[in-house]
């Protein structure tokens, strides 16, 4: 039993409590073999992320797909891209996207000011902010961690956020420039894409600053429902954290038109509420870059299958146009 940093009372810890319990060598091979990238250059990358949150901040309207910073990709990527987010944004869906190159501070943003749901994408950043003020919290309650992170339970972050409270990530919201409404809740519901990407940012710079406790960056290789990890994990180091909702039919099948029935609702209104979100970064040989990738398309995994995640194709072509930035530069 350890006691609550914010209210100083006693919190019992769950059975998963304490450090880590899954050896490293019965890890997945994606979590054993990361961060399998080159970790100088990446670091030597850090002193950019400030430059993206300035650029993030001086964003203007992105209603419509929109290129910024130096670079820029060619019309075909744009386009494919475009048709991407109109083939998801049928029905009404809402989809928000924003992606920003480390090397270039250039990237793409579509409807990335639309206050929407993180879900559980929140976990990622809430845990990096936390090892690095708190790097004890690994020994502490590592398995939490692990198990926050990798499989995206929510009972060991809720667990996490009432033992350690909000003010690493409520620190991280400052130095971010993000609204620190962001790091009161633990689902954050009217914050947008922007915000997210600014946090990752922070993330970013804790995974590669030499800081990561006990090689926690390796657990983000491996991430549950993510579909950048699905995609390019093979091709690419990876870093992602992904967040859903499931629509359910009365016999709690997963219907791709269903809204969650009332039946299913508990008054969270960040929990009701369908989405299949992504967040990350990807490491590829050009350099990396940082996405956020925010819908209401409802999605579930369960026991015997994991139903088809509909933003592969976004997540390729959201790839492909970062490619192209190497090359194209913007007119004036």
């Amino acid at each position: 039993m350890i006691q609550s940093e914010e209210t100083g009372m006693p919190v019992l810890q769950p059975g998963w409590s304490g450090p880590i319990r899954i050896p490293m060598d019965q890890e997945s091979p994606a979590i054993r073999q990361a961060p399998a990238y080159d970790i100088q250059m990446a670091k030597a990358r850090i002193p950019d992320m400030q430059a993206i949150r300035d650029q993030i901040g001086s964003l203007g309207s992105d209603q419509e797909l929109t290129a910024f910073g130096p670079k820029a990709p060619s019309e075909s990527a744009m386009h494919a891209l475009a048709d991407e987010i109109r083939h998801l944004s049928c029905g009404g869906h809402k989809i928000s996207v924003i992606m920003a190159d480390a090397n270039t501070h250039s990237g793409i943003s579509y409807r990335s000011s639309l206050p929407m749901c993180s879900q559980s994408t929140i976990k990622a950043v809430y845990a990096g902010a936390l090892l690095e003020s708190r790097p004890q919290a690994f020994l502490e309650n590592g398995q939490w961690l692990h198990d926050a992170v990798v499989y995206s339970l929510n009972e060991p972050y809720h667990a996490l956020r009432e033992v350690y409270g909000s003010a690493p990530i409520r620190k991280w919201c400052k130095e971010a420039g993000v609204d620190p409404a962001f790091a009161e809740e633990l689902y954050p519901r009217m914050h947008t894409a922007r915000d997210m990407l600014k946090m990752w940012t922070r993330l970013y710079e804790f995974l590669n600053s030499g800081r990561d406790v006990h090689h926690f960056g390796a657990y983000y290789a491996d991430t549950s429902a993510s579909a950048t990890r699905k995609q390019l994990g093979s091709r690419f180091p990876v870093q992602t954290k992904a967040g859903w909702e499931c629509g359910l039919d009365e016999d709690h099948n997963y219907d791709p038109a269903a809204v969650i029935p009332e039946a299913f609702r508990d008054g969270d209104p960040s929990n009701d509420e369908c989405a299949i979100n992504d967040t990350g970064i990807v490491y590829t040989p050009a350099g990396p870059y940082l996405f956020v990738i925010y819908t209401d398309h409802p999605f579930g995994i369960f026991r015997d299958y994991v139903t088809p995640n509909p933003l592969y194709g976004l997540v390729e072509k959201l790839y492909a146009l970062r490619m192209n930035l190497q090359t194209m530069e913007t007119e004036p």
